[in-house]
């Protein structure tokens, strides 16, 4: 008796463009975000303000690409009457420059890119039926699995590289579904102010998706006994990070911006004495890959992955995990995977396989 050949797991094309140094990201599309919006406005402040970042995490930011660099490349002045002015100097403006610069050879390449086109052997590139880009969820992946055992000849992609790149594709018309779990800090809601402060409220619907927690993963038996945030700061203690412009990676920036608070501590001071933060993993299973492989110690995650990869979990907080789909919904698999969405049946599939998903009576819906 011969056993049967495996499947062939699916594979899906993604991409991401970035300046860096050896094997430092220096700049990527949320940096070149920032050095636009300080070079547009002349301050710090504003900057974030219209980026809708804490003013620590833009600073903190562009700290990190000078010390990489090793030289300035924003100058600013404390004090007037506008609380300070800021602007981006000739290195800055040219780093800018290099950025945007390979970023629309790469879409000229892509001949729109990833986003768009699919390659077939038969057919050569062609437009999938279905593009997902933002941030990595595993209950993404079961639903666009259900959808595709339903209709096999449909064709789909996902792209995980964050919520921030998931918000910026949808204002670009790039994809057809964004995942999204971004806490505005001035509401203290999750996803749905995004819509008005990104004038996307007359095209795009947030659809209610599920709470997803968060959790501090570490290996079996916890041999650091870590148990907080502050243990981070430990100097036998290496963290596994999420990219810049993920949802996660802010949760962690937030924790780390209120332990400053508490310690009295400036934000940037403390985040250099964290070992592996400067570290970037583009999704949930590359930083549970990295601390059970023992390359880290610790990482920030989802607990279902924490769970599906054997490892210990400390919760640190529950989210909304929402998505974006054009207020005027063309697209029959759009509505397909809502749908799925907002089936019971998936529910339960879901809640008794995966730990850490709770939906809600409006997943699947329209919530604006």
């Amino acid at each position: 008796m011969t056993a049967s050949p495996t499947k062939r797991p699916r594979i899906e094309p993604s991409y991401t463009v970035a300046l860096s140094v050896g094997n430092r990201r220096v700049v990527g599309e949320l940096e070149a975000n920032m050095l636009k919006a300080i070079d547009q406005t002349g301050s710090f402040s504003e900057a974030a303000r219209t980026l809708d970042l804490s003013y620590p995490f833009v600073w903190n930011t562009i700290a990190q690409i000078e010390q990489v660099l090793k030289r300035k490349i924003v100058v600013s002045e404390r004090g007037g009457a506008r609380g300070g002015r800021a602007a981006l100097n000739r290195e800055g403006k040219s780093l800018l420059r290099d950025y945007l610069k390979l970023n629309s050879r790469v879409r000229c390449f892509l001949t729109g890119g990833v986003l768009e086109e699919r390659y077939s052997p038969l057919a050569g590139p062609v437009k999938p039926d279905l593009s997902f880009v933002g941030s990595h969820c595993v209950v993404v992946e079961k639903a666009m699995r259900a959808l595709h055992e339903k209709n096999p000849k449909m064709t789909y992609q996902t792209v995980n590289v964050g919520s921030w790149a998931g918000l910026t594709a949808m204002m670009l018309r790039e994809a057809d579904i964004a995942g999204i779990h971004i806490l505005d800090e001035t509401e203290s809601k999750y996803n749905k102010p995004l819509l008005s402060k990104y004038w996307l409220s007359q095209r795009c619907s947030l659809v209610r998706g599920y709470r997803r927690q968060q959790c501090l993963m570490v290996r079996k038996g916890n041999p650091k006994r870590i148990k907080g945030i502050g243990d981070l700061l430990r100097r036998d203690v290496k963290l596994a990070n999420r990219n810049v412009g993920s949802g996660t990676r802010m949760l962690l920036d937030r924790k780390l911006s209120e332990l400053s608070k508490s310690r009295g501590a400036d934000l940037h001071d403390l985040t250099r004495k964290i070992r592996g933060y400067d570290s970037e993993m583009m999704t949930h299973r590359q930083v549970a890959d990295a601390v059970a492989s023992r390359k880290a110690d610790v990482g920030v995650g989802l607990t279902s992955i924490a769970v599906e990869m054997g490892l210990d979990l400390i919760p640190l907080a529950d989210e909304w995990y929402d998505f974006l789909v054009e207020k005027r919904i063309r697209n029959p698999h759009v509505r397909a995977f809502l749908n799925i969405l907002a089936s019971k049946d998936f529910q339960k599939q879901v809640t008794a396989t995966t730990r850490g998903i709770t939906f809600s009576r409006e997943t699947g819906h329209v919530l604006s």
